[in-house]
């Protein structure tokens, strides 16, 4: 597998806010959002070839049973997630993903996180996928109040959930979150949804591999 990094520490977001979990960061994307926080997992020189192997063996030293794959897009290496899951009994499996590839892992995955983009990642837009409703949480990136006409629309284009979906404020600096958290905790009153924070920036900023 390429991978980017391999790092034990807490779920800084979404459904599982706060749990132990090791992460495994898989290298390359096929969307380049221009509010990236992780752009060293899009360039090639910082992937390592990995066997499933090397990786399970990783994993294995971290007491907990929960396993975060995330990226970068981990979905573009499926039949290298599907080898290693299988050696992985009795761990919870979460993937991050943007939404835009299909998944083959129904079976295998535990929780989708999908991150659906909104226009201001200046990104590609392309269509979401179809994800199995009780095992997928939808997480949107709010910058601006306004953004919430285009989640509603997500919402209602691809019958969404609202119990399923999170609004999580833009962010890479703590006082930058603080400001948007106070008017998007508001917003999510307003609009019955639920709030999610970024812990880990309120824990260790931008530090890698906690």
């Amino acid at each position: 597998m390429q991978v980017t990094e391999i790092f034990y520490s807490l779920q800084g977001e979404g459904l599982f806010l706060g749990i132990p979990a090791v992460f495994l960061r898989l290298n390359g994307c096929n969307l380049r959002c221009k509010w990236c926080d992780t752009k060293y997992a899009l360039d090639p020189k910082n992937a390592r070839q990995m066997t499933i192997d090397e990786i399970t063996k990783i994993i294995k030293k971290y007491p907990a049973k929960h396993l975060v794959i995330t990226g970068g897009e981990p979905l573009l290496q499926q039949k290298e997630i599907l080898s290693l899951i299988k050696k992985l009994k009795n761990y919870y499996i979460e993937v991050e993903t943007n939404g835009t590839i299909k998944s083959t892992l129904d079976n295998y995955v535990d929780l989708y996180s999908c991150s659906p983009k909104l226009a201001h990642a200046k990104t590609l837009n392309l269509p979401l996928q179809k994800f199995p409703g009780k095992k997928t949480f939808y997480k949107f990136v709010i910058e601006h109040p306004a953004n919430i006409e285009e989640v509603k629309n997500f919402i209602r284009k691809y019958k969404i959930k609202k119990s399923r979906v999170l609004l999580m404020p833009l962010g890479t600096k703590e006082k930058e979150l603080k400001e948007r958290s106070k008017w998007l905790a508001e917003l999510c009153k307003k609009e019955d949804l639920r709030f999610s924070p970024r812990l880990q920036i309120t824990l260790w900023g931008t530090t890698r591999a906690r």
